[in-house]
Formats: structure tokens, sequence, C-alpha cells
């Protein structure tokens, strides 16, 4: 907090990992196919980024700060993510 009570936004913790997403609907439809959603991840702190084709890659991106900052998926998370992927 700083003097006039506020909390410092300002500064970044280090157990806290900023990103940055856009997404946006693709129009162009190949082959008579269905519109997919498109989009970049950027993680703050490095600037590493990522494009992805599939709403699940922003998940893929995340998932290695997540494991640094010592949190691990459940079984169910897997599970759900696993099912997801064979649609």
């Amino acid at each position: 907090m700083n003097q006039l009570g506020n909390a410092d936004i300002g500064r970044i913790q280090p157990d806290t990992h900023s990103f940055i997403v856009k997404v946006w609907l693709n129009e162009h439809r190949r082959d008579g196919g269905r519109p997919g959603w498109h989009g970049r991840i950027t993680h703050v702190p490095t600037g590493h980024h990522h494009h992805f084709s599939q709403l699940k890659g922003i998940a893929v991106f995340i998932t290695p700060y997540l494991h640094q900052l010592g949190v691990r998926p459940t079984l169910s998370w897997k599970v759900r993510q696993w099912l997801r992927g064979r649609r």
C-alpha cells in the first residue's frame, strides 16, 4: 500500500505472472468449415508470446508458468483437457 492507502499495482510481485490475451474470430472458412478462434498470448514480464488457433492454446502457454509457482493441475482438469482434445 502507498501513503494514500491504495494498493501499489505498478509493482510486480515475485509470485505473480501477468498475461495479455488477444482473441479474435477468424471469419475465413476453409472447405466450408466453420469460423475458428485465433489469438496471441504474451507473458508480460518476459515478452514471450505464442500464437494459437484453438482456445486451449491459452492453457498450454500458461501451464509452465503455473508449474513455476508450484501449481499442479488436478486429475479432473487433466481428464477434461484430454476429453476436449478428442472432439
